[in-house]
Order: structure tokens, then sequence, then C-alpha cells
């Protein structure tokens, strides 16, 4: 299993951000809140958003690295050709393993019934 973390797998640009928002289905556990929507690849890319309320920005890079860092490790394991907006909730313990549970649980059921644009 490749455990790299290349460019490719992170939703980086706004327009592909701004587009898992417009078109994607979002579900939420107590930890996140996930939005996916087919991205045509053969590969899933994540992006996480942090509100300002997790507090100032170390705070704040520290959860974007452990929600990168989940993903990372359970890429493979997530259904592919999707974009995933990670959201993580304020005010919650975050763990890498707790954030793990949370994509694994989500994912198909965000993904469930989601089919490629014009497919």
């Amino acid at each position: 299993m490749d455990q790299s973390a290349p460019k490719r797998y992170r939703l980086t640009k706004r327009g592909d951000i701004d587009r898992v928002f417009r078109i994607g289905r979002r579900k939420t556990d107590g930890r996140i809140t996930l939005v996916a929507a087919p991205n045509g690849l053969a590969w899933s890319r994540a992006g996480v958003g942090v509100s300002k309320r997790h507090g100032g920005a170390v705070r704040r890079n520290r959860v974007k690295r452990l929600c990168r860092e989940a993903f990372r490790t359970i890429r493979e394991e997530l259904p592919a050709g999707m974009d995933y907006m990670v959201i993580p909730r304020a005010g919650v313990e975050l763990h890498v393993d707790g954030i793990r549970a949370s994509l694994r649980h989500l994912a198909p059921r965000v993904c469930g019934g989601l089919e490629e644009p014009g497919g």
C-alpha cells in the first residue's frame, strides 16, 4: 500500500473546493463533517477546512495536519474518484484514530449513489 502523500491527493485550488461544496453531499458525526463530490480522476483527493473557532493559527494548523494524516493512512480504503472536504467540529478533542474512524464511517454513506456528472 502506497503511504506517500503527494500533492495530487490534496484539494488545493479554490475552484475545486467550491465545486465540492456546490455539488457535493454532506454527512456529519460527532467529530467531523464530510462533503464529497465526484472528481473524474482515478484517485481521491481531500481538503481540510478549519474555522477560527478552533483557536489560533498554531492550533488550526495542527488540526489540519491531523486530518490530512488520517486521510493519508486510509486513502485506499475510501471510495476512489472522489473529492472530500473534511470539516472538523470545534470544541471536540481530535485524534488521528478518531478522525480515521469518522472517515471510514462517513465516506461510504456520503458517496452512496453519487455518480460522475453526466454519467
